[in-house]
């Protein structure tokens, strides 16, 4: 077994200070400090001389607390943990903790003032003090180095977040949220390449698989010291590598008993300690949100997490649930009483979290639920963006839409091309990763989008397109000052119509592309006019067909084009939900009906149909209905038009390049993407077409003359320069001939070039 040495940047183990003025505290109880106090550095103390307790993880049994005052005056309270310290080792198997020392009682906070502070222990053993408080006094030596210095909390403009200190923080990064074989040593090697990078955040989960105190059998209340340890050793590097953290306490899957996806293997609650199976006070996952004793118990879990890591700065915010509306429904979790849960215990860490850390939950991937959002204890929304189309102008809609209707910032908390995988077939040259980082980014959220698949970033060593966006960030002045989303000259989504047929045009075959998103609310209609119409269908047309149990989703797919000769319809129905009932029309016309049978009693995306069906149509300009009168979804893998015509959209309205942006004032930071390479279309172009003299144009611009200077997001290359003048509040300003995307930096020519 070979012993590794920690990694440079963490500290060598640390000297004992004795505390200035120690003496007999409660209950004999006395205080060592493990370092020297700093301002704004975690300073740990051991506490020995502690009375023996039957759980020491049980506040009803034994509770410590601590008093600290700063030399302001200001106090604060803090509870004890019980702790055991582990050492590690990588091994050809994988990573093993080995216990060190005994387990012991230590107590955790930051100071926020250099001087002198004062301390007030009590002890207390179930309903009586074990002595009287007793006080000593210990130095806090002032701050070392500069930056920022303080807590996260949200900014004035309800959009960002700020550091207690004034400071702006603006986030990115992605999803690290469990280790691979290697444990903790992936965190090493994850956290050092994200530094490097520019990264500043990473989302963690606490699992029954990694890092999960309390989610196994026979842990209620009695936490795995082995998985808090884990979660101190990532706290330490996200500390000395800048990353913020946000701490995900659950996951769905703790209450699901019967979900199919994922192979059967997402059942937790069979592991539930909360389960009555396992000893705990729950007959059945509903109780663990409606049960009071349930309740009870969670709180000491959120007393000791709040003992243990809410000392850490770097500590974004605790996220009490990963998507648990994946959960709700009849038989399995009531809405109204997960609502209330969030209620009570944002309350309860509202009171007893000493420094104030934000408190979240997610939803299930494009779920916006009011009931939700609007829970005043939840200081932020934390939105999963996968199988969306267009993310470029999608991400920054959302944004705007949350904080209307809000007031709260909001964070693109996962983010993928495909919830199921990392998908690199359908996104061979990230574009569409690329475009939800910089849509995230400039897009009025607080932050980039934090993507999901951290393994496979890693395995393919992604990072140079997350330094490239950081580094163009940084000399635009992102992180800096107060900005807010650039206002675009727009000519609204594309016309349901097609328009006058091109007479000179060869026929074409439009091969629809389709968005998989199960909540996208898309207009489902599509004038398919062109091979890019088509590439680009997925920003209107869904995989979903709806059924009567979604009576308020269930619209047909409505098609209108000019069709040649021995033109077709040919679709494929991948799966359904229960029996479905396909219907075609055309000019409102039944031309096809057939029940399609559930195969398998999945309400899963499978292959339990993957059924061709084709209907001839006929030559001329025609409406095409596709529509679901049966029960439940059906999901469309595929839908082409055969001998299609090019013809213009109604109207004269083309495609023109989508746009994104952030303003401070009279400068402004942009994200262009060519009309041809929108997410999903032209994914697999390896050399999408050049796009010439096309323009972007800033609406409520001050007057003036304006420089930007032009990025390629890839390589992080200068393309060029081009300049606009900005009159009557219109800024138009010319692109350079790119292929794929643009990052530009909006200057008045006066200023030097950055």
């Amino acid at each position: 077994m070979a012993v590794l040495p920690p990694r440079p940047s963490l500290r060598a183990p640390l000297t004992a200070l004795l505390l200035l003025g120690a003496g007999r505290l409660a209950a004999d109880v006395q205080l060592t400090a493990l370092a020297p106090p700093r301002v704004w550095e975690c300073a740990e103390f051991r506490l020995t001389g502690v009375p023996a307790a039957a759980n020491n993880f049980d506040p009803d049994q034994i509770r410590l607390d601590a008093t600290i005052t700063a030399p302001s005056g200001r106090s604060e309270v803090v509870p004890a943990f019980w702790y055991q310290d582990f050492s590690r080792a990588l091994t050809p198997a994988g990573e093993v903790l080995t216990p060190a020392g005994a387990a012991e009682w230590r107590l955790r906070f930051t100071p926020t003032e250099p001087g002198a502070h004062t301390l007030s222990l009590t002890v207390q053993l179930g309903d009586a003090a074990a002595g009287p408080p007793a006080v000593t006094r210990f130095s806090v030596a002032p701050a070392a180095g500069a930056g920022p210095r303080g807590w996260v909390r949200v900014a004035p403009d309800q959009r960002d977040f700020e550091t207690s200190d004034g400071r702006p923080l603006r986030l990115v990064g992605a999803n690290v949220c469990w280790a691979e074989r290697g444990g903790t040593y992936d965190y090493d090697r994850w956290f050092g390449r994200m530094h490097a990078a520019g990264e500043n955040f990473a989302r963690l989960w606490m699992s029954p698989w990694w890092a999960g105190i309390e989610h196994q059998p026979e842990t209620l209340n009695r936490y795995d010291l082995k998985s808090a340890w884990e979660l101190d050793h990532i706290f330490r590097l996200a500390g000395s590598d800048g990353i913020y953290l946000l701490l995900c306490f659950d996951h769905h899957g703790m209450f699901q008993t019967d979900n199919r996806g994922w192979g059967g293997s997402n059942n937790f609650w069979k592991v539930n300690p909360y389960n009555a199976a396992n000893g705990g006070p729950c007959a059945q996952p509903n109780d663990f949100f409606a049960d009071g004793r349930a309740r009870e118990i969670y709180r000491k879990r959120l007393r000791y997490l709040v003992a243990r890591y809410g000392c850490s700065p770097h500590l974004l915010g605790w996220e009490l649930f990963n998507e648990i509306d994946n959960v709700f429904g009849p038989g399995h979790l009531n809405a109204a009483d997960v609502i209330a849960w969030h209620r009570e215990m944002g309350r309860w860490l509202h009171a007893h979290d000493p420094d104030h850390h934000l408190i979240t939950t997610s939803l299930t991937g494009g779920s916006d639920r009011p009931e939700v959002w609007a829970v005043p204890e939840l200081d932020f929304a934390s939105y999963h963006s996968y199988n969306e189309a267009a993310t470029i102008t999608g991400l920054p809609a959302l944004a705007r839409s949350f904080l209307q209707c809000y007031g709260k910032p909001v964070m693109i908390g996962e983010f993928g091309i495909n919830s199921a995988r990392w998908d690199l077939a359908a996104d061979p040259y990230l574009r569409g990763f690329r475009q939800g980082l910089w849509a995230g980014a400039l897009g009025g959220t607080v932050g980039s989008s934090m993507p999901w698949w951290w393994q496979e970033i890693d395995a393919d060593d992604v990072y140079p397109l997350f330094a490239t966006l950081t580094g163009f960030l940084r000399r635009g002045g992102w992180y800096d000052g107060s900005w807010t989303p650039v206002a675009f000259a727009e000519d609204g989504p594309p016309p349901a119509e097609a328009g006058g047929v091109d007479p000179d045009g060869g026929k074409f075959t439009a091969s629809l592309a389709l968005n998989a998103s199960w909540s996208a609310e898309l207009p489902d209609t599509c004038a398919v006019v062109s091979p890019l119409a088509a590439a680009r269908a997925a920003e209107s047309l869904t995989s979903f067909l709806q059924g009567r149990a979604h009576a308020e989703r269930q619209r047909p797919i409505r098609l209108s084009a000019w069709l040649g000769g021995k033109a077709k319809l040919v679709l494929n129905v991948k799966s359904v939900a229960s029996e479905a009932e396909l219907v075609v029309r055309v000019d409102g016309a039944e031309v096809l009906r057939e029940k399609i049978a559930d195969r398998d009693g999945q309400a899963q995306v499978n292959n339990e149909i993957n059924r061709d069906y084709a209907v001839d149509l006929p030559a001329g300009r025609h409406l095409v209905e596709v529509a679901n009168t049966g029960r439940d979804w059906m999901f469309l893998d595929s839908l082409r038009l055969e001998s299609v015509r090019p013809s213009a959209f109604a109207g004269g309205w083309d495609f023109q390049p989508g746009a994104v942006g952030l303003r401070r004032g009279d400068r402004a930071l942009l994200y262009v993407c060519s009309p041809a390479v929108v997410f999903p279309a032209g994914a697999h172009r390896y050399n999408p077409p050049l796009l010439e003299h096309a323009t972007v144009t800033l609406r409520d611009w001050p007057a003036g003359r304006f420089r930007v200077q032009w990025t390629d997001p890839v390589t992080g290359e200068a393309t060029g320069m081009t300049e606009g003048t900005s009159t009557g509040g219109v800024l138009a300003l010319p692109l350079p001939a790119f292929r794929d995307d643009l990052a530009g930096i909006v200057t008045p020519e006066a200023e030097s070039g950055m």
